[in-house]
């Protein structure tokens, strides 16, 4: 049996390396804008000459960072919290911004860069935010400025939040032409590749299942789940959605 000192030495080994984590994350996020604005070793494909430095969409940017930091530390602070508060918080300062897809899409492609560097520093909750809010502001732009998707794929932008660190890896390799993360995806890519089932109410433990045992809905073929019980939990919710995107793949699916 363990010995209780044994035990307390440990939870303070854990508090302190859960301390450490959290004071580097509130180190990224305070460097951040400043290492926006300064001449970078690589930016991941993020063309940071398009706007000058005193643009509106580097401001946009800080605030949505300063955000993402408060919401990292208070205890209810979560990570879809952040992204909610940041979307809402911009469009109410930044509405000019808002109504520039070729901004939106700028900044995107910031938070793509600054996802990268999060990971890169281990710095998970920023990450995770940084690209929620980078797909939500592409799935805007696709929904209201090219009409590409009928409706926002809420799903995919929790599962970004949600997933776990193979996935994120994956997620953001893909969208950078750069080797950054070519080691840290050699580290990750024979570990299982996990799904986020879409019920909230789901019993999973972070509602998190293997890829190769979901089942997707055979309506929308958006949503995905971890069994029929799940599914059927999620219908009400689910169901205006389904209808939108169920249209949507009849008029522009090719058969």
């Amino acid at each position: 049996m363990v010995s209780r000192k044994k035990l307390k030495g440990k939870a303070r080994k854990k508090a302190a390396k859960t301390e450490a984590a959290a004071a580097g994350e509130r180190d990224l996020a305070l460097s951040l804008p400043t290492q926006i604005r300064r001449p970078r070793e690589c930016t991941h494909g993020w063309d940071v000459t398009e706007y000058p430095i005193d643009h509106d969409c580097y401001k946009f940017i800080e605030e949505v960072v300063r955000i993402f930091d408060e919401c990292n530390n208070v205890p209810e602070g979560t990570v879809g919290l952040a992204v909610d508060k940041a979307l809402s918080f911009t469009r109410d300062i930044f509405p000019d911004v808002w109504n520039n897809s070729a901004c939106l899409e700028w900044i995107s492609s910031a938070f793509v860069t600054l996802g990268t560097d999060a990971i890169i520093n281990e710095a998970f909750f920023l990450c995770a935010a940084a690209m929620g809010f980078s797909e939500s502001l592409n799935q805007h732009v696709a929904c209201y400025y090219m009409g590409s998707q009928p409706l926002m794929y809420v799903a995919k932008i929790v599962d970004l939040i949600w997933a776990e660190k193979r996935r994120t890896i994956s997620y953001l390799k893909k969208r950078i032409p750069c080797k950054c993360l070519n080691e840290k995806y050699k580290a990750v890519k024979s570990l299982p590749k996990m799904y986020t089932c879409c019920n909230k109410t789901c019993s999973l433990p972070d509602r998190s299942v293997n890829l190769s045992a979901m089942m997707t809905c055979g309506g929308c073929r958006r949503e995905h789940y971890c069994s029929e019980e799940c599914q059927a939990a999620h219908w009400e919710d689910h169901r205006d959605a389904c209808k939108g995107w169920r249209k949507w793949n009849a008029e522009n699916c090719t058969k």
